[in-house]
């Protein structure tokens, strides 16, 4: 019987491929060619903050360089930190520019610094090795712990929402000092044992005090500094220390380069993207466009800055500028902050195919205040028949400001790419670009909303937790994901993707014939997947 059924499947996709899409002769993109590199200490060794920036280098022509894997961390086991640190000192000399997490070399990875791991002898051999490495292009980045203590820090972690509220209203008194926040934040301080509240203030103290050192070492040896913020809010102790990070920056003498950034997991995909825009001296014209007249100054989830302010936080970041004249625009910045209130209708989808048929390079950032399918974007685009294979970028992933940050990396070396490289090179670069959109939307989209809530309780249910999953369980949840990606990956293709060109050259018309994508949990949780598509093509002769 299971053989009749993938027979059947295969007999399926024959159909499909010759008499649904539009018939072509396979092609295949030549690889972009490589013009610079960039050794990469991620963050950790998770999809975004490896294999994405990647990719977005092999977009710009910049062969990203990462430690083998088994020097990585793994959930909860730290990276080596000793081994990594030999392997920079190895390596560094080999590549014109290196990027480097403080976390992955004091705490083992994200995940670490939350709790943290990392000791004040860690901190101290950490800038033991910054001040010995060799002059050069050199970029360190941080990250300012997120406003909630990590689920895996107990009993602390019982106190969650208690200590939030302690840092949004410490925050609001340090700046307002009224009567009502100051009743209020004693109140609930009351309520939070001793030790776990002072555990929880000397975290930020800490880094603080951390990321005054390193902004000294960084300003004395001409380092680029990137401090990140993980996930927040509007008020917080995290917020204290950003604007701290600030005044570092600003009064240690670093380099115009250095800044502070509302985010963390995306922040080498736009290292990758500045470093392309500055060898290549393009500065990207932004011009944003909303689909709601509110969504500029709307607060997304885990965002401690408006949609706005986040969204010119990482176009400054990425070396471009903010036009207000959309016909001087390089890329149109297509922005979805749904809600229930809120959603997408038919008339934003309309306004989105208009620009693409004015031929304008158009970038989704696709976002949804509930982290909920139906109050995106995508579905009504699919809906109307946007060809949504002309976009220049899209992402959808788990905060505005990841997705942004992905958006205007991806959108800016697209478009740069374009005024750079030779007429015969741009096939390979559309293709290329539309691969990498194409895991955006199976993983952002596909897996994240319309899977990942379905599959939690699909593992409670059989008694299973989804962020401890034992192997039998990985093992079942992997082949649900790989059985709901493919299905997902064959409507994407022969409802939207497929049906039209991506580029014409004018002679030619190139059209994608052919998803493959491998999909695995990465770690013993269904977070995140490490999802791999290799895209297949065709060509056409235009016609005359």
């Amino acid at each position: 019987m299971k053989k009749f059924l993938l027979l059947l499947l295969a007999l399926c996709s024959f159909i499909f491929y010759y008499f649904w899409l539009p018939a072509s002769t396979p092609y295949m993109p030549t690889h972009l060619p490589m013009q610079d590199k960039m050794l990469l200490l991620p963050l950790d060794s998770r999809p975004p903050c490896t294999t994405l920036a990647q990719d977005l280098g092999r977009l710009a022509s910049i062969d990203v360089i990462v430690p083998p894997n088994e020097l990585l961390d793994n959930y909860h086991n730290p990276a080596d930190r000793t081994k990594l640190t030999a392997w920079l000192n190895q390596n560094i000399q080999k590549y014109p520019a290196a990027v480097i997490s403080s976390d992955l070399l004091i705490h083992g990875g994200l995940l670490g610094s939350r709790l943290p791991l990392g000791t004040a002898a860690d901190e101290q051999n950490f800038f033991t090795t910054l001040n010995n490495l060799p002059a050069g292009d050199i970029t360190i980045f941080s990250i300012i712990p997120r406003l909630l203590v990590s689920d895996n820090l107990l009993p602390d972690a019982w106190y969650q929402w208690h200590l939030m509220r302690y840092s949004t209203l410490r925050d609001i008194v340090e700046q307002f000092g009224d009567y009502s926040s100051t009743r209020k934040l004693e109140e609930i301080k009351a309520r939070i044992p001793a030790e776990i509240l002072q555990k929880y203030n000397t975290l930020y103290q800490n880094n603080d005090a951390f990321n005054k050192q390193l902004a000294a070492i960084c300003g004395g040896k001409n380092y680029t500094l990137i401090i990140g913020q993980d996930d927040a809010q509007p008020f917080g102790l995290p917020n204290r220390n950003r604007a701290h990070a600030d005044a570092y920056i600003h009064r240690t003498g670093l380099n115009s380069q250095s800044l502070t950034t509302c985010g963390a997991d995306e922040i080498v995909q736009m290292l990758v993207a500045r470093r392309f825009c500055n060898t290549h001296n393009y500065k990207p014209k932004f011009y944003i466009e909303y689909t709601t007249p509110d969504a500029a100054v709307a607060i997304m989830p885990y965002m401690a800055v408006t949609a706005e302010a986040a969204l010119i936080d990482k176009i400054k970041f990425s070396g471009g500028t903010l036009t207000e004249n959309i016909s001087d625009a390089d890329v149109i910045l297509f922005v979805h902050c749904g809600s229930e209130k809120q959603p997408a209708t038919d008339v934003m989808a309309q306004r989105l195919q208009q620009l693409l048929n004015e031929g304008r390079h158009v970038a989704v950032i696709d976002s949804s205040e509930d982290y909920e399918s139906k109050q995106m974007l995508l579905p009504v685009l699919l809906d109307n028949d946007v060809q949504i294979n002309k976009l220049a970028a899209y992402a959808a992933w788990n905060t505005f400001g990841n997705a942004a940050g992905t958006t205007v990396a991806q959108s800016a070396i697209f478009t740069g790419q374009l005024k750079t490289l030779p007429p015969q090179n741009l096939p390979a670069l559309y293709a290329t670009n539309l691969n990498f959109m194409v895991d955006r939307l199976l993983d952002d989209y596909c897996y994240q909303k319309l899977l990942h809530h379905k599959l939690t309780t699909e593992l409670k249910l059989r008694g299973a937790d989804p962020v401890e999953l034992k192997p039998a369980y990985k093992t079942f949840a992997e082949n649900i994901i790989v059985g709901f990606i493919y299905r997902e990956k064959t409507k994407l293709l022969y409802t939207n993707l497929g049906l039209t060109p991506f580029y014409t050259d004018g002679a030619n018309q190139y059209y994608l014939t052919g998803i493959e994508p491998k999909a695995k949990l990465p770690w013993n949780r269904i977070f995140e997947i490490d999802l791999r598509t290799k895209c297949e093509y065709g060509i056409k002769k235009s016609a005359r």
